[in-house]
C-alpha cells in the first residue's frame, strides 16, 4: 500500500526486515533514555554538593509521590499513544490527527488536576509515608515545584510520546540532548551558584523540560507528520475518539497509579530502615538505570512496533517483532548485569555518598542485577500488550505482583525489623520503642527489601508472559478496527473515523 502524505517509509515500522527496524527505531529510544539518566545524575551529583546525603534522599524519596500522581497523565498519555500508533500504521491521516488533538485536550486536563491536587496533598503524604524528620523539609519544597510545573513538563513528555507513535524516535532524543544541556547550565545556577539547594534543582528541571516541550510541538507542527495541532480542535476534541483513548489509557493509569501506591507503600517501608538507606536507594535509582535504559528503550519500540502492525491489521508481524525484542532484551540484560556487578561501586562513589551509604548501595545493586532480564521482559510485554490495545491484562498482572511483592516485603523485612527492635525494648537497652529505632537497632536488616522488588518483577514478567503465549491480545487491537457496522475491514485498510465503539475488554 502506499504511504500517504506524511507517512515517512523510515518511521512506518510494518514493512521491512523485523530486527533492523526495531533497532533503528529503537537507538535514538536507548540513546534518550540513557541521557534522560545522565540527565537525573547531573541533578543527584549537584544536589550531593549542594545539600549532601540528605538532600538525595529528600529526591529520592519523592519519586514514589511523583510516580503516583504522574499515573493520571500516563494513562492519558498511554492512551493517546496507543491510538496514534495504530491510526499511523493503518495509514488513517484524519484518524491520526483526531487523535493527536483529542490526546492534547485530554492531557492538559490531567495535568491542571494534578498541580491543583498535588500541591495540596504533597505534605500530608510525606507526613503518611513516615518520612524522616531530617529530609522532610526538603522533600516538600522539592515536589511543591515539580508539582506546580506539571502542565511544562507535559509538552515535553507528551510531545516525545506523540512522536513515537508516529515512529519517529530521533527528534525525542535531540529534545531530551537540548533538556540535559539546559539542565546541567541551570543546576549549576540555580543550586550551586545562587544557593538554592533542593528547590534550585527542581526548577533547573522544570525550566529544561518546558524549553525541550516546545521544541517538540514546534517540530510536530512542521506539517512533516501529515497533521497539526490546533488550538480549534484541541477545545473540541472527537468523542468516538475520546472514549477510544480512555478506554485503552484507564487501565495504563490505573496500572501506574498501582505501581505507585505500591512503590509509596514500599517507600514507607524503605524509610524504617533510615536516611542512609533511603539515599541509598535514590543512587541505586541513578546507577541501576543506566543498565534499564537499553531494557526499556527495546521495551518502548516493541510498543510502537505492536501498536503499529495491529493497525494494519497483521498481527503475525506484531508476535513476531515481540520475540525478536525479547530475545535482544535478553542478550542485553546478561551484559549489563555483569557490568552493573563489577562496576557498581565505582559508578555510585561519584555520588560523594558516605562509606555506609555506599556499602549499602553495592549490596542492593548486586542483587538486582541478576533480575535485569526479568524486568526487561515485563516492560517489553505489558508494552506490548498495551500497543495492541490489550490494556487490561498487563494491569491485572501488576496488581497481583504488586501485592505479592508487599506481601513478602512486609513479611520478611518490616516484621523482623520491628521484632528486633522490641527485643532491645525488652532487654532493657532502650526506654522506648522510638528510641531503639532512633539507635539503628535492626537496621541490618534491609536485604529482603531488594529481594522482593526483584521477585515482584520476575511474577509480572511471567505473568504477562502467558497472556502473551496464551491469551487473545491481538484480538483486541483488530475490534478497534471494524468498519461501520461492525463488518470487519480488509487487511491495510485505513480505519473508518466513524467506526462504532469498540467491545469492552475482558
Amino acid at each position: 500500500m502506499e504511504n500517504p502524505k506524511g507517512i515517512n517509509p523510515a518511521n512506518d515500522l510494518t514493512q521491512g526486515a523485523i530486527l533492523p527496524k526495531l533497532l533503528k527505531f529503537a537507538v535514538p529510544l536507548i540513546i534518550a533514555n540513557l541521557v534522560m539518566q545522565l540527565y537525573n545524575v547531573v541533578d543527584t551529583i549537584v544536589i550531593g554538593i549542594a545539600v549532601g546525603d540528605h538532600g538525595i534522599a529528600a529526591v529520592g524519596v519523592s519519586m514514589p509521590v511523583m510516580m503516583l500522581f504522574g499515573a493520571l497523565f500516563m494513562g492519558a498519555s498511554m492512551g493517546g499513544n496507543i491510538v496514534i500508533s495504530q491510526m499511523f500504521g493503518a495509514k488513517n491521516m484524519e484518524g491520526l490527527n483526531k487523535a493527536v488533538n483529542t490526546t492534547v485536550f485530554i492531557a492538559f486536563i490531567m495535568g491542571v488536576f494534578i498541580t491543583g491536587v498535588g500541591i495540596i496533598c504533597v505534605r500530608p503524604l510525606f507526613n503518611l509515608l513516615n518520612t524522616p524528620a531530617e529530609i522532610i523539609n526538603d522533600a516538600v519544597v522539592y515536589q511543591t515545584i515539580i508539582f506546580g510545573g506539571t502542565v511544562g513538563n507535559l509538552f515535553f513528555m507528551l510531545g516525545s510520546g506523540m512522536l513515537r507513535g508516529m515512529g519517529d524516535s530521533r527528534w525525542p532524543l535531540y529534545a531530551m540532548i537540548i533538556a540535559t544541556l539546559l539542565n546541567v547550565v541551570l543546576d549549576t545556577l540555580f543550586a550551586i551558584i545562587l544557593d538554592w539547594g533542593v528547590a534550585g534543582v527542581a526548577w533547573a528541571t522544570l525550566g529544561a523540560q518546558f524549553v525541550s516541550g516546545i521544541v517538540l510541538l514546534m517540530r510536530i507542527n512542521t506539517g512533516a507528520y501529515g497533521m497539526k495541532i490546533s488550538f480549534r480542535k484541541v477545545i473540541k476534541p472527537d468523542g468516538f475518539t475520546a472514549s477510544h483513548i480512555i478506554r485503552l489509557g484507564l487501565p495504563t493509569g490505573l496500572q501506574a497509579m498501582a505501581m505507585s501506591l505500591g512503590g509509596l507503600i514500599v517507600q514507607r517501608f524503605a524509610n524504617n530502615f533510615g536516611a542512609d538507606f533511603v539515599t541509598a536507594n535514590a543512587v541505586i535509582q541513578r546507577v541501576d538505570g543506566f543498565a534499564l535504559m537499553p531494557l526499556m528503550g527495546l521495551g518502548m519500540a516493541t510498543t510502537t512496533f505492536t501498536g503499529q502492525n495491529i493497525g494494519a491489521g497483521d498481527p503475525d508481524r506484531a508476535r513476531k517483532g515481540v520475540y525478536v525484542a525479547l530475545g535482544t532484551i535478553l542478550s542485553v540484560a546478561v551484559v549489563m548485569g555483569v557490568v552493573m556487578w563489577f562496576a557498581g561501586a565505582s559508578l555510585m562513589k561519584i555520588f560523594n555518598v558516605s562509606d555506609h551509604v555506599l556499602a549499602i548501595g553495592l549490596k542492593g545493586i548486586r542483587t538486582i542485577c541478576f533480575f535485569y532480564a526479568f524486568m526487561g521482559m515485563e516492560q517489553c510485554l505489558a508494552g506490548s500488550l498495551r500497543g495492541a490495545g490489550a490494556a487490561m491484562p498487563p494491569l491485572i498482572n501488576s496488581f497481583a505482583a504488586q501485592i505479592v511483592r508487599l506481601l513478602a516485603a512486609y513479611y520478611f523485612a518490616i516484621i523482623p525489623l520491628n521484632k528486633a527492635i522490641q527485643a532491645a525494648v525488652d532487654a532493657g537497652k532502650f526506654a522506648s520503642f522510638e528510641l531503639a529505632k532512633a539507635a539503628g537497632v535492626g537496621m541490618e536488616g534491609y536485604m529482603p527489601m531488594y529481594l522482593t522488588m526483584a521477585f515482584g518483577m520476575t511474577l509480572g514478567a511471567l505473568l504477562n508472559f502467558l497472556y502473551f503465549r496464551y491469551g487473545n491480545w491481538q484480538d483486541k487491537g483488530l475490534e478497534q478496527r471494524r468498519g461501520p457496522g461492525g463488518s470487519p475491514m480488509p487487511q491495510g485498510a485505513p480505519v473508518a473515523a466513524d467506526a462504532p465503539d469498540p467491545q469492552p475488554e475482558g
